[in-house]
């Protein structure tokens, strides 16, 4: 059995700065875009048009930018066509959120005891429900 290094966040979860990266106005605008419509926590669709107009660029330049935001890796795309921000991007930016996703890593599981598993007890007031007698 070979020993594994000890899970370091700061080493796992490391990406450039963003202002290293030269980004565009436009490839900003569209980052911010997918990221306003939920492209942090799933894979969204990006109607380009209806990117364009919300960013005021033209759809050309939307295309580009999500070609080289998918180059440098801060987009993931999907087999359907769907992109997501990456999410090592978003934990080198985050280091409180990075603790807590690396705690959550080397953390033991949480099972249910036969406490939890065992039937739940009925308050009084239900019990008193059960036991009275209604008429039909």
């Amino acid at each position: 059995m070979t020993a594994h290094a000890a899970f370091d966040p700061d080493a796992e979860f490391v990406a450039p700065p963003l202002y290293t990266l030269r980004l565009t106005a436009a490839q900003r605008c569209v980052l911010d875009w997918i990221e306003s419509y939920g492209g942090l926590f799933a894979a969204i669709t990006v109607p380009v048009e209806d990117v364009a107009d919300d960013v005021e660029h033209s759809e050309s330049t939307v295309y580009e930018a999500l070609a080289r935001l998918t180059t440098l890796g801060l987009l993931v795309r999907n087999e359907a066509g769907s992109y997501r921000i990456n999410a090592r991007y978003v934990l080198s930016s985050n280091p409180d959120l990075r603790r807590l996703v690396a705690a959550a890593l080397v953390d033991p599981p949480i099972t249910p005891d036969s406490r939890a598993e065992a039937p739940r007890k009925v308050g009084n007031v239900d019990a008193r429900r059960r036991r009275t007698i209604r008429s039909v």
